[in-house]
């Protein structure tokens, strides 16, 4: 499920994604005051506090749109209202927020522009990761992507739509990671992130945006390392995303932060 700019933020062979954004849960607002320092603040960090938020996002756990109230968000994580507007800024400057005058945090909603846009900026870079997994592939990466792909079917067969969404994000940043460039994955990374919320905004009801199908296809002409046909196929599956998006659709939803981040 690779789709417009989903995205959620692990180890060597996860991806950079989850590197920012573990999945496991820190403790919530009652466990936060277990745990405070001598100005009565929780001990978690600001790097922490930005990661759950991050990956709250590129999982779709927070669909665009959502306000993130400062005086909320402060109390979920124990932290005073000038951390919390630190962590705001950070994921401003991440494109994954936006900060309005008068109205303070929400959930950057992609415009139909930037989704074209990040898709366009996904072929280019993509293009030359695939083309260079082609050159470098091993018997173990390939081993890794086949089993990342059966997690992938796994996750459909049992409808679980959140993850999807996530391992959809990872397989692309698995093969960033294979092509062993590391601004180009920071380049994807950010990308990906930004591609969950235009899918989170458009995606088609009962459409899943990313096909795992898609992603054997290129993994097969990797294994032949067949670098033409590979990118070939990535442009194909970045063009089937978009076909699959709903650029017209205009929706929102009550989401409860506090059950989010408890």
């Amino acid at each position: 499920m690779a789709a417009l700019w989903r995205l959620s933020i692990l180890s060597n062979g996860a991806s950079e994604l989850n590197d920012m954004a573990p999945r496991s849960r820190s403790p919530g607002p009652r466990a936060a005051h277990d745990s405070v320092d001598h100005t009565g603040e929780n001990r978690v960090s600001d790097d922490e506090v930005f990661a759950r938020i991050h990956s709250a996002i590129a999982q779709q756990q927070l669909p665009p749109g959502t306000r993130l109230r400062e005086d909320e968000m402060r109390q979920i994580f124990g932290v005073s209202r000038a951390r919390i507007r630190n962590v705001f800024s950070r994921l401003a400057y991440a494109g994954v927020v936006t900060l309005e005058p008068n109205r303070g945090a929400s959930v950057t909603r992609p415009s139909v522009k930037e989704a074209r846009e990040i898709f366009v900026a996904r072929r280019t870079i993509e293009a030359t990761i695939v083309a260079e997994v082609a050159q470098r592939i091993t018997r173990k990466d390939v081993v890794r992507l086949r089993d990342h792909i059966a997690r992938e079917v796994d996750a459909e067969a049992r409808r679980d739509r959140a993850e999807m969404i996530r391992l959809s994000g990872e397989f692309h940043l698995l093969l960033a990671d294979i092509a062993g460039n590391a601004v180009l994955k920071k380049f994807l990374t950010e990308l990906v992130t930004r591609e969950s919320l235009v899918i989170a905004a458009y995606e088609t009801p009962g459409r899943p945006s990313c096909s795992n199908h898609e992603h054997s296809r290129i993994l097969e002409a990797l294994v032949l390392k067949d670098a033409d046909k590979a990118t070939m196929l990535m442009q194909e599956h970045l063009d089937a995303i978009v076909s699959r998006l709903d650029l017209d659709r205009n929706s929102s939803q009550s989401i409860d932060l506090a059950t989010i981040f408890s």
